[in-house]
């Protein structure tokens, strides 16, 4: 399997978001808006017009996808452009790929954060309550895993190993 530049600078860029994501909880501007413009560039300089216009579609794919998640308050600003930046190498039918196995891992990724939190016990009562009740009511209003602060997680992770996860289920060329 051959790796091209594009592959080892969206590993480079995703390593770093990984590693202030961990440190900081956050990813910063600076990563994220070069890393757009980068990809952008990567794809215009291969392949003129028609790349521009894949990585711009890729880039509002992802964006579109995880802006939803931001708004309703359950993903940070940092992972919307830092999807985007993804999205832009990736393009859009990747993206979405790469989004499914990121939804997956984000959310073993949650699960995982929450039982270390506030213990494995616990965790698994919430979670086997929640689904409960989703099937009985249909609805998952009112239920949170314990009152007070929820612990973040850092979701560059996930967006890492989902984006590495969706080369096999996708693979480029």
């Amino acid at each position: 399997m051959k790796i091209e530049m594009t592959e080892i600078l969206l590993l480079l860029i995703l390593g770093m978001a990984i590693a202030s994501d961990l440190r900081w909880r956050t990813i910063p501007n600076w990563l994220t808006g070069p890393s757009i413009l980068a990809g952008l560039g990567f794809h215009t300089v291969m392949n003129q017009f028609a790349g521009f216009v894949f990585s711009l579609e890729g880039a509002g794919v992802g964006l579109g996808l995880f802006v939803i998640l931001y708004v309703c308050g359950w993903m940070g600003a940092g992972d919307v452009k830092l999807f985007a930046a993804v999205g832009s190498f990736l393009g859009p039918a990747q993206t979405i790929s790469a989004a499914i196995v990121i939804a997956l891992v984000g959310g073993l990724l949650a699960f995982l954060v929450l039982g270390f939190h506030q213990g494995w016990r616990k965790t698994g009562l919430w979670l086997w309550s929640y689904v409960e009740t989703m099937v009985v009511t249909r609805s998952a209003q009112g239920l949170t895993p314990e009152q007070g602060v929820v612990p973040k997680v850092p979701y560059a992770v996930a967006i890492g190993l989902g984006t590495i996860g969706s080369y096999w289920w996708y693979p480029l060329g």
